[in-house]
């Protein structure tokens, strides 16, 4: 079964043993929003032995205390708001060994332009406290979402959002869009 399988039809029901601890790992990840859907996916699915890249060490980024539903999961938990730039940068910049960092999280405000004030500060705190650090990273991961290609919450029915099927070769809309914010971050950095 190949690992997109594993994971997606239930990764969590593999024990621990299962999984075999390495003594080296090929790959670190930091999944900043670990506890969100997208980055406890991950969290199930990179420890698995079949996964592309692996074996991977994990860090798991995220504002609570890491909460019962994956205590079982084989990662380093770091308590951290990353909307804080000092507590990043105290947090995670001792992360030295980290060659991947996945970015699945977000925070809604009222209006686009304080999403790419608010979002795009948010990665940049994370760059700013791993990229110096950690000399071994060599990938950044973004996530997006539907509004990349249709706008966000603010312009439905003011602009005319791309034709599905969405690829992600298609141009920007023409209106602000916190995705496009944290995109033009990672390329300067």
């Amino acid at each position: 079964m190949s690992w997109w399988w594993a994971g997606a039809i239930g990764a969590a029901k593999k024990k621990f043993d299962d999984y075999g601890q390495p003594s080296t790992y090929k790959s670190v990840g930091l999944i900043i929003g670990v506890t969100g859907i997208i980055g406890n996916s991950l969290a199930e699915i990179l420890p698995l032995s079949d996964t592309p890249g692996g074996p991977w060490k994990l860090y798991g980024v995220a504002r609570r205390l890491k909460p019962d539903w994956n205590s079982d999961h084989l990662v380093e938990y770091v308590q951290c708001d990353v909307s804080d730039p000092n507590q990043t940068q105290s947090k995670l910049s001792v992360l030295t060994d980290v060659t991947d960092i996945f970015y699945v999280t977000w925070a809604n405000r009222p209006t686009e332009a304080e999403n790419c004030e608010n979002n795009g500060a948010m990665l940049r705190n994370v760059l700013r406290a791993v990229i110096p650090n950690a000399p071994n990273l060599r990938h950044i991961c973004l996530q997006t979402g539907g509004k990349h290609y249709v706008g966000p919450f603010e312009s439905f029915g003011k602009v005319q959002p791309h034709d599905t099927p969405f690829t992600e070769d298609l141009p920007r809309l023409n209106v602000p869009n916190f995705y496009y914010t944290r995109g033009y971050i990672v390329r300067r950095s």
